[in-house]
């Protein structure tokens, strides 16, 4: 496991800054609102199922997941939620963060990896610790959180081939969310077969992308 570095943001809420990679888990403008604008609002509620199988790609420091598991109770909503992550954050870490005081984003961070775990009522989660190209798909999803590292950082995790696996294993109508509208990011998700609408970005960033696999 690793020990990043806790660094503050914009709007008041702590990220994570990785050891070796340099980058940050979320946008120094603000944590948990890029979260809650990109993965939340034009991922979650735009889904719109009542059972949502959901997968993230790169766990991080949780944000994402304990974001999802809070609205799963305000709306309503079961999750079944994978999340990949092949660097997991020591727990010890993520108790320091301001949400390290809520209980159920410790939960997240004490499940155990590799098997899935009931976290509340209306949330399932399977956390594996393994890298997008290596894990075997087994089952299929309504909806991706794709939370890597930027282009630049990991150009192998945004390539067409990686967005077709993902393809492939998305229902009908599935949605993936990413904050990044790179050009390069855009063509290549068209190129694994899916619609692409670019959405305005998170606190002041100018886009995002909400990709769809077409039905039928």
């Amino acid at each position: 496991m690793i020990r990043p570095i806790i660094e503050p943001t914009e709007d008041g809420t702590p990220t994570l800054r990785h050891p070796v990679f340099g980058d940050t888990y979320h946008s120094t403008r603000g944590a948990t609102g890029e979260s809650m604008h990109v993965y939340i609002r034009q991922g979650f509620a735009a889904s719109g199922l009542p059972h949502v199988r959901l997968l993230e790609v790169g766990f991080g420091s949780g944000l994402n997941a304990w974001l999802t598991a809070r609205a799963a109770f305000f709306m309503n909503r079961t999750v079944a939620y994978t999340a990949l992550e092949p660097y997991p954050v020591d727990p010890r870490t993520a108790a320091q963060l301001s949400y390290g005081a809520d209980r159920l984003f410790m939960a997240l961070h004490e499940a155990p990896w590799n098997v899935p775990a009931r976290i509340t009522e209306r949330f399932r989660i399977r956390k594996v610790e393994t890298s997008l190209q290596d894990y075997e798909f087994d089952t299929t999803f309504d909806l991706v959180y794709f939370d890597a590292f930027a282009p630049d950082t990991q150009p192998e995790l945004w390539t067409a081939d990686v967005f077709r696996r993902i393809f492939d294993i998305l229902s009908e109508g599935g949605l993936l969310v990413t904050y990044s509208a790179k050009g390069t990011v855009k063509r290549n998700l068209r190129e694994a077969g899916f619609d692409v609408k670019r959405l305005p970005g998170a606190l002041g960033k100018r886009h995002m992308v909400r990709a769809v696999r077409p039905i039928g």
